[in-house]
């Protein structure tokens, strides 16, 4: 095509909005003229072109490309989804542009710096290719203690009424009882394990109050309320791990406990009101994939640790038990699987397969729980801890005798504090920051600072009653922004997948009301513990599995493990795969490796206590350690969104 008798090109550039989620809009790029620079990756030569925006869709730019220049003499055809990451509205132009082929470039002997950037609506969006994440929506409020938490409720005060009409759509009712099923299993799973941590000072019962009333109060107040709350592998771990050092130190648990939590919160809210959220934008994919494959690996050991014990000559078990623990646990991962699978596959009719799937794992417990009584009766199983009535799971009374620890032991707290608190600010920031993707078009935006103050609230309140510490959990979080989603499928024109279906989300349902009735229900559960105690923790052990395998799927990190198996004649169709050299990518997921074993290792040593400190360091790892081992055009490719 031609445009303004300048020979061009039209490309499609696949948008995903920024952190704020409804700052800017394709709309608002319509007739925009802007330059984007790029540096070809494996050649010192620069391309300068300028993209025309004629028209737009919700989900895409429809770019007219011209005054293209290639310098040094590259007169060829290229790809330019080689050379520019995604062009994104959240300020860090990177984009999917598929493919120029046109020859003839007018070479011309000038260096242009490696840069992006554009005007649009008198704001002026900019930065270099290779460099750090910038996201709009994470950004300073102001110089005032506390600006970034009132910048926030003045955002979201405005929607709060829209928040809960958007809640009454049929839409909303299949999530809640997706959800619920899909929420109540490994709450059940984590309260076990709990208990097994803390020798039954905490347990099921205070792990469903917990997560009910925490996950209300988050959905009445955070900013972002399609966040939703619950028990994470890790912040278990950590539990487990200041149990046995106040065991070590011959100090009382839960004192301990709870004054950490207050002191938790006391971290929290001062970050908070700093506006310590806004460091977030500098982690990346490399950040993220390694911790996600850090909880993941967390719940494959501790469903194999739970099977393997009964295995041990000191198992107060017969062989019996072992060897039915590991069928239920086996099969209960099977079951949810398949089912879980059934969506994408034939079997069935739609609605069917669809029902089936989404209550996969709630399913495979309860068909598991029946097998014992109803094949086995004369095996023995070991059972959650589950007392007759709602009280503590040990009977101790609700509230922590706080002063039973000497003045010294309270200040001393203090310390295992700033490591949860380091857990827990990356976590919920991590998953908001998940949750926040510009892929999900929200229009009412985020609250990142408001959404920490509220979490540390909820952590100190609970502390006070001995109740499980409460994170942002990835999957459910995005489960429930999936099922409140609105989706259409389009076809690439041109690429590698070209012709293959891709699934774009039109817009989500954002409302409070799904998470206030989930985790209303997660509390009225309380009324079903004589259902609940006939669950055997082998079937838990086998959610664990499940959880922690599923949670692998779509990791790039684990996709690239996979490579060192694999023939490199038959390596799947990937940009970073056929743009990066072989050496530089392997490299890359080594590196990746060795900090994952690095945090495993801490976390079951002696200093496990302190490995939130390594999870931080991972940052300083990304932008010195990797730079030295990639060239920082790859690590772009690598670490792109």
């Amino acid at each position: 095509m031609c445009w303004m008798g300048i020979t061009t090109a039209t490309l499609r550039l696949q948008l995903s909005g920024n952190a704020m989620g409804s700052a800017l809009h394709p709309q608002h790029l319509h007739g925009q003229i802007f330059s984007v620079r790029s540096r070809h990756p494996r050649r010192a030569h620069h391309l300068q072109t300028h993209l025309w925006v004629p028209r737009h869709s919700d989900h895409e730019l429809i770019c007219a490309v011209d005054k293209t220049r290639a310098i040094g003499g590259l007169g060829q055809a290229f790809k330019f989804d080689q050379h520019f990451g995604n062009l994104k509205q959240d300020c860090q132009f990177s984009s999917n542009l598929w493919e120029l082929s046109r020859s003839g470039m007018k070479c011309e002997p000038k260096f242009q710096k490696v840069k992006c950037s554009a005007t649009v609506n008198g704001s002026t969006l900019d930065n270099s290719l290779g460099g750090g994440k910038q996201e709009v929506g994470i950004q300073a409020q102001g110089v005032h203690f506390g600006a970034g938490i009132l910048g926030d409720l003045k955002r979201k005060l405005p929607f709060y009424l829209s928040d809960f009409t958007d809640g009454f759509h049929p839409k909303c009712l299949a999530t809640i009882i997706f959800l619920y099923f899909g929420s109540l299993a490994p709450c059940i799973a984590f309260g076990g394990l709990t208990a097994g941590v803390t020798a039954g000072e905490i347990g099921v019962v205070e792990m469903i109050i917990s997560i009910s009333v925490s996950g209300i109060t988050y959905a009445l107040m955070a900013g972002q309320p399609l966040t939703l709350l619950a028990p994470t592998g890790l912040m278990v771990a950590f539990t487990g791990l200041l149990y046995r050092a106040t065991k070590q130190t011959m100090l009382p648990f839960l004192p301990i406990y709870a004054w950490a939590g207050i002191w938790t919160c006391a971290f929290l809210l001062c970050l908070a009101a700093v506006e310590a959220s806004n460091v977030i934008k500098y982690f990346t994919r490399f950040t993220e994939e390694t911790f996600a494959a850090l909880i993941s690996l967390g719940f494959v050991m501790e469903a194999c640790k739970g099977v393997g014990s009964l295995f041990k000559p000191t198992s107060h078990y017969p062989i019996a038990t072992a060897l039915l623990s590991l069928l239920l646990a086996g099969s209960t991962y099977v079951i949810a699987s398949f089912l879980s699978q059934l969506k994408t596959g034939r079997l069935l009719l739609r609605p069917i397969r669809g029902v089936l799937a989404d209550f996969g794992p709630p399913l495979a417990t309860v068909i598991m729980s029946l097998v014992p009584p109803m094949l086995f009766p004369e095996i023995p199983l070991p059972k959650l801890a589950v007392p007759a009535s709602i009280s503590t799971t040990s009977g101790r009374p609700w509230l922590v005798p706080l002063f039973s620890i000497p003045p010294w032991a309270i200040f001393a707290a203090a310390i295992p504090a700033i490591l949860v608190t380091v857990l827990i600010f990356l976590d919920q920031n991590i998953t908001t920051r998940l949750v926040n993707d510009p892929k999900y078009s929200f229009q009412k935006g985020e609250g990142y600072h408001l959404d920490l103050a509220v979490l540390g609230v909820l952590v100190g309140l609970g502390s006070i009653f001995g109740l499980p510490w409460m994170m942002a959990s990835t999957v459910p979080s995005l489960n429930h922004i999936r099922s409140l989603a609105t989706t259409s499928q389009s076809i690439r024109l041109s690429g590698v997948n070209a012709d293959e279906p891709e699934e774009n989300i039109v817009n989500v349902r954002e409302n409070r009301l799904t998470g206030i009735v989930v985790h209303v229900c997660m509390g009225a559960s309380l009324l079903l513990l004589p259902m609940i105690d006939l669950i055997p923790i082998p079937v838990t052990n086998g959610l664990f599995l499940y959880m922690g395998l599923t949670s692998l799927t779509g990791n790039q990190f684990v996709e690239r493990v996979k490579l060192w198996l694999c023939d490199p004649d038959l390596y799947p169709d990937a940009d970073f795969i056929h743009t990066v050299p072989r050496g530089k990518l392997h490299a890359f997921t080594m590196l990746q490796v060795v900090c994952l074993m690095s945090l495993w290792t801490l976390r079951t040593s002696h200093w496990g206590i302190m490995f939130p400190l390594l999870i931080m360091a991972l940052l300083p790892i990304r932008n010195y350690v990797a730079t030295q081992l990639v060239d920082r055009q790859y690590l772009a490719l690598l670490d792109a969104d």
